[in-house]
């Protein structure tokens, strides 16, 4: 494994979780210590924070919606990520600052680099060291959800603006990111995120 801060990106339904699972059983097998995190959440502030943020109990304006999911960032970072690192072990993350950049600076349309800028002091510019971004189309990959929380039922014209996004951070951070078809076949795509980590294969 050639880091320890790895964040998977992509819109809702873009298979992030079968992504996480499959490097988990490659770093067990390694002997490679590591903790999975979520965001928003990881932390007992940031559950409480992801309640209000994806029950379809509130309404959410924009820009709250990016100060909240900053403020549950910024507590995973001190109480979750940093320690763990400074142990010696892997931080793997489902979503990170990125995904703000991507949901609420181009999809909500409060600005790419305003949204950058604010979760760049939030989180001390301590951003993950690589990044899966699994690249969909809204349309399929929103087909494939049961139950959408109040983000994830969307309309497909914001998530195709939140797809421009994550593209748009691809691009500016192209030795940070590897973009996977995610609807090419699992097998495929995991090859190359194992030779993209320089995963030890048994």
């Amino acid at each position: 494994m050639n880091c320890n801060y790895l964040a998977f990106e992509g819109i809702d339904g873009s298979g992030k979780t079968t992504f996480i699972e499959e490097v988990s059983k490659e770093l067990i097998r390694s002997n490679i210590g590591f903790k999975i995190v979520r965001e928003p959440g990881g932390t007992k502030l940031g559950e409480g924070i992801r309640e209000l943020l994806l029950s379809h109990d509130y309404r959410v304006d924009p820009t709250s919606e990016a100060l909240l999911f900053s403020a549950s960032r910024a507590q995973l970072i001190e109480e979750v990520v940093k320690p763990t690192i400074e142990k010696g072990e892997v931080i793997i993350t489902d979503r990170s600052a990125y995904s703000s950049v991507a949901y609420q600076g181009v999809g909500r349309g409060l600005g790419y680099k305003e949204v950058y800028d604010l979760n760049d002091f939030a989180i001390k510019s301590f951003w993950p060291q690589k990044v899966i971004l699994l690249d969909i189309d809204p349309e399929i990959s929103l087909s494939r959800q049961k139950v959408a929380d109040r983000i994830g039922s969307d309309q497909v014209s914001f998530f195709n603006k939140v797809r421009e996004g994550y593209l748009e951070l691809a691009d500016e951070f192209s030795e940070k990111f590897l973009v996977l078809n995610a609807e090419d076949k699992q097998e495929e795509n995991f090859t190359k995120v194992s030779k993209w980590l320089n995963l030890a294969k048994p």
